[in-house]
């Protein structure tokens, strides 16, 4: 991969926001010199819920899917990591199997650190630990806004609210170039807000007739940020 790649993958996982931009430079520094470039097509499975694996993962381009082993039937789809969004953290802090499936949504680049190579980072330098807590507490974050987004009474509110965060951005954090273009299907996207198929599209008509976004095979582009983000929060 070209240098000049690298350089511009490496700044997505700290221009985005999130732990590890706030996180010490030394400690970024030293983890990005340990990180795998790894280019994945779509559909490409990083891992399966239930595998026993360590490595940590940050999508530095694209988009991958998360599904959860928790649900019931299939596993339904939970949360897209855009760049700058680590994940697999949890199974490398607890030893414990994988928590949800990782599936590259579209062509994508991630960035891969070995668990090895953290664990040994991690032995000269056990005050860095606290920096993978602030990584899990990310997690817990982002489970109370999923939460809190699902019991939005008003369906607008609860699809701008659901959008944002599938974009990346809720809780706040930086868009990145692309960011606003969300690959979630119609389906996975009422299963989300708890509505019929026939209730999204309505919900999506209204809101593209306001110019918040715009509907595409497979996806939606969220046109107003800013619009969406008060739209979010007009309760």
């Amino acid at each position: 991969m070209a240098r000049g790649s690298t350089a511009r993958y490496a700044s997505n996982l700290t221009a985005a926001g999130g732990w590890f931009s706030r996180a010490p430079k030394p400690f970024r520094d030293a983890v990005l010199d340990r990180c795998l470039w790894c280019p994945v097509q779509a559909n490409e499975t990083l891992y399966w819920a239930a595998d026993r694996s360590d490595d940590l993962f940050c999508c530095a381009m694209g988009t991958v899917a998360l599904y959860s082993r928790f649900g019931t039937g299939d596993n339904p789809l939970i949360h897209l990591a855009r760049p700058g969004y680590w994940f697999g953290a949890a199974s490398f802090i607890s030893g414990e199997p994988r928590r949800v499936s990782a599936v590259a949504r579209g062509d994508a680049v991630i960035a891969r650190v070995p668990a090895r190579a953290m664990a040994q980072l991690l032995d000269a330098r056990p005050e860095w630990w606290r920096q993978l807590a602030a990584c899990a507490l990310e997690y817990s974050d982002l489970s109370v806004i999923a939460t809190i987004d699902a019991l939005i009474p008003d369906h607008d509110m609860r699809c701008a609210a659901t959008l944002l965060r599938l974009a990346g951005l809720r809780p706040t954090r930086v868009a990145l170039d692309g960011q606003a273009d969300v690959p979630v299907t119609q389906d996975e996207l009422a299963l989300l807000l708890r509505v019929s198929r026939s209730t999204l599209v309505q919900v999506l008509r209204r809101l593209s007739d306001r110019g918040l976004v715009e509907m595409r095979y497979g996806s939606l582009r969220l046109l107003d940020l800013q619009a969406l983000d008060a739209l979010a929060h007009s309760g």
